[in-house]
């Protein structure tokens, strides 16, 4: 697992930072922008940098869905394959996309996705309480 050289882990850390003020000031959008900045100072491959790439992106989506922005949330549930290359694979990605793909009323992809998080994760995927629609959704 790569680390950030310190100057761009600087820049980084900042971003996420303002990132977490904007939030908590109910700015979202603002603070969707600065995970965006965040992401374009991760160098390529951003996989390698394991936790930053794949936290980041996971937090705009979830971000995305506060604000109801699905479009947006798909544009980055997309690139969540990009992320966390040494990440333990327990179907995290596939659920993201899942729920994004349910939301956008893609439910033939969404279930694709849910089947695949269920297989990896021996099931553990659902057991959050706000996935218990994706769980009625799935196992119907």
């Amino acid at each position: 697992m790569a680390i950030l050289p310190p100057l761009l882990n600087e820049s980084f850390e900042h971003l996420l930072e303002e990132s977490n003020e904007e939030f908590a000031n109910g700015n979202h959008e603002r603070s969707i922008l600065l995970l965006e900045e965040a992401w374009n100072v991760i160098p390529e491959p951003k996989g390698i940098y394991c936790e930053e790439s794949y936290h980041l992106v996971k937090d705009i989506v979830d971000t995305c869905f506060i604000i109801q922005d699905f479009k947006k949330a798909k544009e980055w549930a997309d690139k969540i394959f990009l992320t966390g290359f040494d990440r333990i694979d327990s179907g995290d990605k596939e659920m993201i996309s899942g729920r994004v793909a349910f939301e956008l009323g893609d439910f033939e992809t969404a279930k694709e996705y849910f089947r695949i998080a269920e297989r990896k994760s021996d099931g553990r995927c659902f057991g959050n309480s706000k996935d218990v629609k994706y769980l009625t959704f799935f196992k119907s």
